[in-house]
């Protein structure tokens, strides 16, 4: 092979490839995990550091920044607006030659905006790869303690509230399969209510979780009767008596004879300490330990370095800060 042609690029001239390697950029479409900043995957990570362009779901956001560099651009489309063209910046920024990480809550291949954002990037020959994450519907119950299969191998569907609601057809399975159903607070009551309308047993046994695998995780248990008066009762619905919590929250909810064994199989909610601010006010060097200790627990560690340890500027101070523990003040 000549020297010419080792040179030659065998990309076309439209490609993203076409300036050679100097101009090889790619997009990463990543699952982020359904919280819990743990549940990254190592490969997950690895890519994260790597990141020009990052351009976060809201939910994993701040989790998914921390792994990037710090001069990394970062894009969350749900704060810009109308006016944000993903499309166009990743297609930009790839033929500038840039990594553009595209982080989606959960994971991407369960995700239908995802689904399009690949396409589209495959009409515009961008290159792009996929790191898989754990999916919401699988991650939140197992942190609810809800384990979506018996030792019989019960059946799972997993079912999309908004479609249910929008009347599209949804096969339920038979009445002991167990339904992982994604929809919001505001909508839960109403997705229980279509459910009964589509054959499951008003009696069946339901647990909701709200924002799962975080440390602000809360987990109710009712059937699909209860559920909006049980809501209420907590103050978690609308009532006369009460603020409620944002509508648009996202719930993953458990239909069957599953929800059972949330008595005890629940781990998470459970810990010593679970969802309590912890102020750690010890130096940055010092705190990693404790907080990571407070973590296990379920706590939410606040690092405060209120103290810092340092040498003496002069000779003299160690020695009055020495003569003082022998002779005291």
């Amino acid at each position: 092979m000549s020297p010419t042609a080792a040179t030659e690029t065998p990309f076309p001239a439209d490609s993203p490839f076409a300036g050679g390697p100097a101009a090889a950029g790619r997009c990463t479409f990543l699952g982020a995990g359904p919280g819990d900043p743990g549940l990254l995957t190592l490969r997950a990570v690895e890519v994260l550091a790597s990141a020009d362009i990052l351009v976060a779901d809201p939910l994993t956001a701040a989790a998914v920044r921390s792994h990037c560099p710090d001069g990394v651009q970062v894009h969350t489309p749900a704060a810009e607006g109308t006016d944000f063209d993903l499309a166009q910046l990743v297609t930009e920024a790839v033929r500038s030659g840039k990594h553009v990480v595209r982080t989606v809550d959960g994971d991407p291949g369960l995700d239908g905006c995802a689904a399009e954002e690949m396409l589209s990037c495959a009409g515009g020959g961008i290159p792009f790869e996929v790191i898989p994450g754990v999916a919401q519907s699988v991650g939140v119950p197992a942190y609810a303690g809800v384990p979506l299969r018996g030792t019989a191998g019960t059946d799972v569907r997993f079912v999309d509230g908004a479609a249910l609601l929008a009347g599209s057809p949804v096969d339920l399975g038979a009445p002991e399969t167990t339904l992982v159903v994604r929809t919001t607070l505001g909508q839960l009551p109403a997705t229980a209510n279509a459910l009964v309308s589509n054959g499951r047993k008003p009696e069946s046994a339901l647990s909701a979780t709200l924002s799962g695998t975080t440390t602000r995780q809360r987990t109710f248990t009712a059937t699909l009767a209860t559920i909006a008066a049980d809501l209420k009762a907590a103050r978690v619905l609308p009532s006369p008596v009460s603020a409620p919590v944002d509508p648009a929250t996202s719930v993953i909810a458990v239909v069957g004879e599953q929800v059972a064994h949330r008595a005890s199989h629940s781990w998470f909610e459970t810990k010593p300490l679970f969802g309590w601010n912890v102020l750690v006010p010890r130096t940055k060097e010092q705190a990693t330990g404790l907080s990571e200790q407070l973590r296990s627990y379920g706590a939410v560690p606040q690092e405060v370095p209120t103290i810092a340890v340092e040498p003496p500027r002069t000779p003299q101070q160690m020695e009055r800060a020495i003569k003082g523990l022998v002779t005291g003040p």
